[in-house]
């Protein structure tokens, strides 16, 4: 069997997924990157909500905490939820301050940190200036809050409108689920191809977009059950217990986003149209076939930087000589030496 699309085996295409989880050290990475985006996250915040506040009324923030539940654990949607609150009810700063300014310059460090990442699962060394790679933080930043603030305001007008639409009010609501399933796959799928620094085809939709996706929701369930259920994180943390979860939903949230990435470039690599390992360039195309239990056991019998000498397909399996060698023997087995 084979991937949809791809002359990709499955057996193939699900052990290189777990040696470049291995190779990549995904989990580290990932732990790394959680880090970073909870640092992040507050000043995105801070931006998001004086941005949110000029298409949106503040008193609406209660139903937005409230959609925060549906997504992540209780303690993680207490945090952000009073976070939120106390940003709608308070002085939130203009969008053009430094107090704004300096909260997108600090929630771009996630971004860059994302990046890395991502080029770690290409396989490829990050070769642009200071300047570019913080000027795409900074617009990946400010996209991240333009959409945030329109996702709010469609939060808050879906019922809205859902009320005069009658019978079709309920399925409106219904579709939200899946419309914002497939608004978060083209999303992942944009930074897929802009962070990392390679040359790539920009597909809305991706493989590793998808399974980023659908593992993220199933994850992010599973930690909420197992928290409220069999957690124990504020008697063994006490006040930080919250925060503790914080970072562990955002560990998770982490490996799935860099699993789709590594799917990602699995397929580029291994697909007979996508580039090699570690290249940048889409001209540098070719399939990264895998070695043979038989090859790899002949390489792994040559001494350190051999290469092993070509075989004679005239001589019945001999050694190739260069021409001369083979000109001198032929002259010795002639008897004319």
């Amino acid at each position: 069997m084979h991937l949809p699309g791809k002359e990709i085996p499955w057996k193939d295409f699900l052990n290189d997924i777990k040696q470049e989880w291995v190779k990549d050290k995904v989990d580290t990475v990932a732990a790394a990157l959680a880090f970073f985006g909870v640092l992040a996250i507050f000043p995105f915040l801070l931006f998001a909500v004086a941005l949110a506040g000029l298409i949106i009324d503040p008193a609406d923030s209660a139903r937005l905490i409230r959609e925060l539940y549906q997504v992540a654990p209780p303690a993680v949607a207490n945090i952000l939820g009073e976070r939120l609150q106390a940003l709608t009810e308070g002085q939130s700063p203009g969008l053009l301050t430094v107090g704004a300014l300096g909260a997108v310059w600090a929630a771009s460090g996630g971004v860059i940190a994302l990046m890395d990442a991502l080029n770690s699962a290409y396989g490829v060394e990050d070769s642009r200036s200071f300047l570019k790679r913080r000027g795409i933080s900074l617009l990946v930043t400010l996209g991240g809050a333009v959409l945030l603030a329109i996702a709010s305001a469609l939060t808050v007008a879906a019922p809205a409108v859902a009320e005069h639409l009658g019978p079709f009010g309920t399925l409106l609501l219904w579709l939200r689920v899946p419309v914002s399933a497939l608004i978060v796959m083209a999303v992942l799928a944009t930074l897929y191809y802009v962070l990392p620094d390679v040359e790539q085809k920009f597909k809305f939709i991706t493989p590793g977009s998808v399974v980023a996706v659908v593992i993220w929701v199933i994850a992010s369930l599973g930690f909420s059950f197992y928290v409220s259920r069999f957690g124990s994180y504020e008697v063994s943390y006490g006040a930080l217990g919250g925060v503790i979860v914080l970072l562990l939903w955002s560990w998770i949230s982490s490996m799935a986003v860099l699993l789709g990435a590594e799917i990602n470039a699995i397929i580029e690599h291994r697909s007979p149209d996508g580039k090699r390992t570690g290249a940048k360039d889409a001209s540098d195309t070719g399939p990264d076939v895998p070695k043979t239990e038989k090859e790899e056991a002949q390489g792994a019998a040559l001494p350190a930087g051999a290469a092993r000498p070509p075989r004679d397909k005239g001589t019945g399996g001999d050694i190739a000589l260069p021409h001369p060698i083979r000109s001198n023997r032929s002259e010795l087995h002639g008897g004319r030496v």
